[in-house]
């Protein structure tokens, strides 16, 4: 299946995992080095202000942490030689591994559902923030009102969210004005087919590793961050599900090879688009692969296989659908309201946003977009060309002050988007009304100690994805599949995307959560080599280990060394400067680290 061995795949797969591992790296430095979290600091009129805060890790806890794992791996890996060996091959009674397998999907699959189900309904919150005014607007339309797109009001300058606020409209027009609940079941279905579809994407690259699958499944359901967002009414679920569906279509074709595929992948593309902006980034994504596939298919037969021209076509056909849905969209929301779709306000200035500090975060929204708006007249042109003004005049700040402005503001972006254990779940749900009264358990895990114990858990478990996705780019890097770097690719776009657009943990939740099957897949390729290793250390005589060492160090791995010794040393001597503590050991002092323990004051003080 999906053979890439020639020259050309293995430089695009390095290509592609040095990219990745590149960005991998750099969260996996700030992750052991810092922790980030919303707190709050003081303004100058004497109020609180919501901000992200950072405080110092101890990099040594990480790495106990990865030392244990690793003992654990070793253990289990000589508990599986031995079981094998005392069973033998005749286990006639034994259930069929592809039986078995499935029964354990369903049983983790059930464990998702139950878990999400449970928090809803413990929980039942009203929608918050950006989500109530896309369901107050939906509200709107059930009552005939369409004012939203009145010079001003929501629509008009946000015109891109109607496709969501019409899959809200219909979802009520289903369970009943404000049944906030049932549309949070909803959002479990989805999550769960998110799930599903995670596991089937990657069962199609790992076929013989059930295990690894099963654990990645698991792994999936077990990272509450996610599920967390089964209450948060925004379309960043179900847009992810769409997408995954269509690249699961995307890869079945590719497995397959029959063209049909395109059509449904064509569809839920579209409709994933509709629901939110930007899943365009799995458009590119997959994209990118097909038009791979298309090259590598004409260098490998020199043109004679003319699957490259379906290749092609997937490509024209996902864009059509993604063109015709969101046209078809538009223009069934105009024949709803009777109002004529808007222009609304320009996608640069939301680059512009980006790139400026914010009260809560570096790039977060600070009403930048809607301001050039108004101070234009709703101008789109003149909105433009302001945008484009004071893009160049941030750009030439950053270049003239690289530093101070541009490096040290794009790690504290960084930090606020992909730092936060918890990926501001817990932020998203603090002060919602809700239609029960609160268990004190539930109050506790959103805003109290629990809050605290869980982001010190999720902490730890968020270095070991990133470092289960650094083994797995370096012990896969020799992999023939290159398909099977799409969800990495994914997060790749995700990560630059987002390093420029409006920033949001909860806009990069759906591309960290890509990691985890990776994560699993590397600590699987690490558990084998740890265990080899620790053989090879236990039962190896000394002679036959120090003629091994001989080989590798003299041998052609000197240069390798040599480097890696040179890396050592740099980044010793990298953490002894400023410009380490601004990019990656990121430390805003005392007081947030008394707002993330919730400690007080006199404790830190001791």
């Amino acid at each position: 299946m999906m053979d890439g061995g020639d020259r050309f795949s293995r430089m695009i797969n390095g290509m592609i995992r040095v990219l990745v591992a590149a960005a991998v790296l750099y969260l996996w430095l700030q992750s052991i080095f810092s922790t980030s979290f919303m707190g709050w600091v003081d303004k100058e009129d004497g109020t609180l202000q919501a901000r992200t805060l950072n405080i110092a890790d101890n990099p040594w806890k990480h790495l106990l942490l990865l030392a244990v794992i690793t003992a654990l791996l070793v253990w289990y890996g000589r508990s599986r030689i031995s079981a094998a060996s005392s069973q033998g091959s005749g286990d006639m009674g034994a259930v069929r591994p592809g039986r078995r397998t499935a029964r354990a999907a369903g049983s983790i699959a059930l464990l998702g559902i139950a878990a999400a189900a449970f928090w809803i309904m413990t929980t039942q919150f009203a929608p918050g923030s950006d989500p109530s005014k896309v369901c107050a607007v939906a509200s709107q339309w059930l009552q005939g009102d369409f004012s939203a797109f009145e010079e001003g009001n929501y629509l008009f300058c946000y015109p891109f969210q109607s496709g969501i606020v019409l899959f809200y409209y219909w979802l009520s027009l289903l369970f009943g004005n404000g049944n906030y609940v049932a549309m949070q079941f909803v959002n479990l279905l989805v999550l769960s087919l998110i799930y599903y579809l995670l596991y089937q994407i990657f069962r199609r690259f790992w076929k013989q590793d059930d295990r690894v699958l099963l654990f990645a499944y698991l792994a999936l359901v077990l990272w509450v961050p996610l599920m967390f967002y089964v209450t948060y009414l925004y379309g960043i679920l179900p847009g992810m599900a769409c997408s995954l569906g269509a690249a699961y279509l995307a890869v079945c074709y590719l497995e397959k090879r029959k063209w049909w595929y395109m059509l449904p992948a064509a569809l839920l593309m579209g409709v994933a688009t509709v629901l939110k902006m930007n899943c365009l980034i799995y458009l590119i994504a997959i994209s990118c692969f097909l038009i791979y596939d298309a090259v590598s298919l004409i260098c490998r037969s020199h043109g004679k296989n003319r699957q490259w021209i379906v290749s092609l076509v997937f490509v024209a056909v996902m864009g059509l659908g993604v063109y015709s849905c969101n046209q078809g969209t538009n223009a069934y929301v105009e024949h709803l309201s009777g109002c004529e779709m808007p222009e609304g306000e320009v996608m640069l200035s939301w680059v512009v946003m980006g790139l400026q500090e914010a009260p809560n975060a570096p790039g977060n929204y600070n009403g930048y977009n809607g301001n050039v708006f108004f101070d234009n007249g709703f101008d789109t042109e003149l909105a433009t060309q302001q945008s484009v003004t004071d893009l160049k005049k941030i750009l030439k700040s950053m270049i003239k002050h690289p530093v101070d402005r541009g490096i040290s503001f794009f790690a504290r972006k960084t930090a606020y988007q992909w730092n936060d254990p918890t990926f501001i779940a817990m932020e998203r749900m603090e002060g919602r009304q809700s239609a029960i009264t609160l268990p004190s358990w539930v109050k506790s895990l959103i805003d109290g100690k629990g809050c605290v114990i869980l982001s010190v858990i999720l902490n730890m478990v968020q270095t070991v994805i990133l470092t289960g996705m650094l083994f797995y780019l370096f012990f896969t890097r020799r992999s023939e599949n290159l398909y099977e770097l799409l969800g990495a690719v994914v997060f790749l776009g995700g990560f630059l995307f987002h390093m420029v657009w409006e920033s949001s943990p909860s806009y990069t939740i759906p591309y960290f959560v890509l990691l985890i099957p990776y994560a699993v897949k590397g600590f699987a390729e690490y558990g084998s080599r740890a265990g080899r290793a620790y053989e090879w250390l236990v039962h190896i005589p000394w002679k036959e280990k120090k003629q091994d060492i001989k080989t590798r160090i003299y041998g052609k791995n000197i240069p390798v060394i040599s480097a890696a010794a040179v890396i050592v040393v740099l980044a010793l001597l990298f953490m002894q400067t400023n410009l380490f503590h601004r990019t990656i050991a990121l430390n805003d002092g005392e007081d947030a680290l008394r707002q993330f323990y919730q400690l007080p004051e006199e404790e830190i003080e001791e």
